[in-house]
């Protein structure tokens, strides 16, 4: 486009009184675009923001990669080893766990829970489960020695423990096809924690593996779990002119963890009969769920676009039926078809751009603010977080611009190739 085609084009734009009417229509299309990429940015915002929040949760009891075999009980010292040796750069630490269920038993009152045997030197470094407790000392080291356990804030405020409490469990042994033996175990209460999940919360303790081993008269462990080290920050900048990048791009636009799946592969490589999954793995129907919610809020607000968009047809029809009469001067003159489609290609890809570099740029305030001041508290029983989750990425931002602008853009051009079909005879001749 030269400079001729760009200043007709603004002047359109800047209509005058009398085309009062087209200039309400080109607000209302402009008005559209903002909201609605402004819509669109914040659900991406916001749902992506329910994910990180929901797996840094989670990732107070799961560790990111859980590894188990079936066939058998695994050493976690020697994996332990073969990690530091061969996975250096992409394992963080790993720790051995069990998990076994136990009757709890104070008072006169009895519940089922689940009894995690940890390693407390390991698991530490593998989950945050240490920032979990809400007891005064916080060290799982410290807290997880002979027969102390930690227990959930919903099991102690249901049978009123306190840290330094005594209390008994029923553990089941070996018995016969009709009798289930149990044998009665005093445990003390060394710290109370806080998931905010419920079924952790009411229904969940961690142990020392080896205590775990000895009411059961085991070995080893179930499962061993990993803590991967943290990625490259600067891995979209680094290859964002790299054919890798542009194959990626989208396929990696809305995972958490680029970079985890390559890792697993490498991991069951190595280790061959051996399941290896992902916190993920564990929580299938809260994953697909989030996903569902995601795509389908973004499409259904993309919708809104999409009629911004459809309002901008309708405005560069009635534009160039009221410039009938300009477009064959312009052609008299010797103005080719190119350049007066130029016109109204720019009239429209103008509205589109401000719209929607506006639109994003209210998101990202909006954005920001929710990151920064969690103002809007929510129900964390019911959304796994206390309050209205905020986490922006710059390809997100890119990618709404993109599609929002392609958009635009097909809606310019569908109009703006009618003005080739006008007849410069017709139009002087009536006009």
């Amino acid at each position: 486009m030269n400079f001729l085609t760009l200043s007709i084009a603004w002047r359109y734009i800047r209509f005058k009184k009398k085309d009062k009417n087209i200039s309400i229509m080109m607000k209302i299309c402009f008005l559209g675009i903002l909201i609605g990429s402004f819509a669109l940015m914040m659900t991406l915002i916001i749902t992506n923001g329910f994910e990180k929040a929901i797996h840094e949760k989670i990732q107070g009891i799961s560790a990111q990669v859980i590894i188990n075999y079936p066939a058998n009980k695994l050493d976690p010292a020697s994996l332990r080893q073969m990690f530091a040796k061969d996975f250096s750069s992409q394992v963080e630490d790993c720790s051995g766990g069990s998990d076994r269920q136990i009757i709890l038993n104070h008072d006169k009152n009895q519940t089922l829970i689940l009894l995690k045997g940890v390693e407390p030197a390991h698991e530490q470094n593998v989950t945050n489960i240490s920032s979990k407790i809400i007891s005064h000392y916080k060290n799982l080291e410290g807290l997880l020695k002979e027969n102390q356990i930690i227990i959930g804030e919903k099991i102690a405020s249901a049978f009123k423990l306190k840290v330094g409490d005594t209390v008994s469990a029923l553990v089941p042994q070996e018995g016969t096809k009709t009798k289930i033996y149990l044998k009665k175990v005093n445990i003390i209460i060394a710290g109370i924690f806080k998931v905010g999940l419920e079924e952790y919360d009411s229904g969940c303790a961690f142990c020392n593996l080896k205590f775990l081993n000895e009411l059961f008269e085991e070995q080893g462990a179930d499962q061993v779990s990993l803590k991967l080290k943290e990625e490259n920050k600067s891995f979209l900048f680094s290859s964002l002119f790299t054919l890798k990048f542009y194959k990626n791009f989208f396929a990696n636009l809305f995972s958490y963890k680029s970079q985890t799946d390559l890792i697993l592969e490498k991991i069951k490589k190595r280790l061959p009969g051996f399941n290896v999954q992902t916190w993920q793995d564990l929580y299938p129907a809260l994953v697909s769920s989030l996903k569902l919610e995601k795509y389908g809020m973004s499409l259904l607000l993309a919708l809104i676009v999409l009629v911004a968009s459809m309002n901008m047809i309708s405005l560069l029809f009635i534009l160039i039926q009221q410039k009938r009469r300009d477009i064959a001067i312009f052609k008299t003159m010797g103005m080719n078809n190119k350049k007066i489609q130029n016109i109204f290609l720019a009239i429209g890809m103008t509205i589109t751009f401000l719209g929607t570099s506006l639109g994003l740029f209210f998101a990202g305030i909006a954005g920001y603010l929710l990151e920064k001041y969690p103002i809007f508290k929510l129900p964390d029983d019911v959304y796994y977080v206390s309050h209205l989750p905020a986490r922006m990425d710059i390809e997100i931002f890119i990618v709404v611009f993109v599609c929002t602008i392609l958009l635009g853009f097909l809606a310019t051009w569908i109009p703006a190739k009618r003005t080739k079909f006008i007849k410069i005879t017709e139009v002087l001749r009536m006009e």
